[in-house]
């Protein structure tokens, strides 16, 4: 199963999207499930650090883990804004694929 963390600050701002699993919905290669899950993150990922210059992704990432946080020392708003923006267009289309495919995808959110 593939497990995602959404971590909010207290005013609901997305801080966190940490991504971790395998589907399990068919074999390596062949895994739907896995391939979108994949193709959102990796891609708005990819989109928020060309787009905005900032690193976004942990230096730990590996096949079957995605952890992208808004660094904690980034202070300009504008930035900050646009980061936001593409994670919570990431975190839709990642709720999308798991209400098609619910036993192979779980969200869980947290509020810190």
């Amino acid at each position: 199963m593939i497990r995602i963390l959404i971590e909010r600050n207290q005013s609901g701002e997305v801080n966190r999207v940490c991504i971790k699993g395998h589907a399990g919905y068919a074999e390596h290669g062949k895994d739907i499930v896995c391939a979108a899950v994949s193709g959102i993150s990796v891609g708005l990922v990819n989109a928020i650090e060309k787009l905005t210059g900032v690193r976004v992704h942990a230096v730990d990432d590996h096949p079957g883990k995605l952890d992208c946080q808004v660094p904690s020392d980034l202070n300009d708003p504008a930035v900050l804004s646009r980061i936001r923006l593409l994670l919570e267009a990431m975190i839709l289309s990642l709720r999308d694929v798991a209400d098609e495919a619910p036993a192979f995808v779980k969200i869980t959110e947290k509020q810190r």
